[in-house]
């Protein structure tokens, strides 16, 4: 009988602990580590309380540590995935400029058609550096009227950006 409530008990715990950590999918891992170490922190506390004597307090001062732990551990883990992705954003910041400033411009175009560059080498460096020209069809217009040959032209519609 008293093998089957050990089973019986554990069962349960087992079943408490799953049931708190599917709900963690939305959760941040200051919550999450909160849930985990109140669980692990019941459960070893329990042990220890056992042994000890007193099971329920054993518990619940297991379950408050694991609380305070996790939601520890759980808010530096936060706080390192914010300052990660505060890098990664200005990192693209900074590229992005960079490559605002490389990119080939349709006053810039139109100078190279009018002095006679071939168009396999103004194609290239809108290949190369991308094009900063909004391709409506005034654009497609101004940029013919200038001299700008269909090639170039269809280099321009075909970059992407920068």
């Amino acid at each position: 009988m008293q093998g089957s409530r050990k089973v019986l008990e554990r069962l349960v715990a087992g079943s408490i602990l799953m049931s708190a950590c599917l709900g963690c999918s939305n959760m941040n891992n200051t919550q999450k580590g909160a849930v985990v170490g109140t669980a692990g922190g019941a459960g070893l506390g329990a042990i220890v309380g056992k042994q000890l004597g007193n099971t329920g307090a054993g518990a619940a001062i297991g379950a408050v540590t694991g609380l305070a732990a996790g939601s520890l551990i759980g808010n530096n883990e936060d706080v390192r995935e914010e300052r990660d992705n505060a890098q990664r954003q200005a990192a693209y910041q900074q590229d992005l400029r960079h490559r605002e400033g490389r990119a080939i411009t349709g006053g810039q175009v139109i100078r190279m058609a009018q002095a006679g560059v071939d168009d396999g080498i103004i194609c290239n460096e809108i290949r190369t550096r991308g094009a900063n020209v909004d391709m409506n069809p005034e654009t497609i217009i101004h940029l013919q009227n200038s001299g700008v040959s269909n090639t170039v032209i269809q280099a321009l519609q075909n970059s992407r950006g920068y």
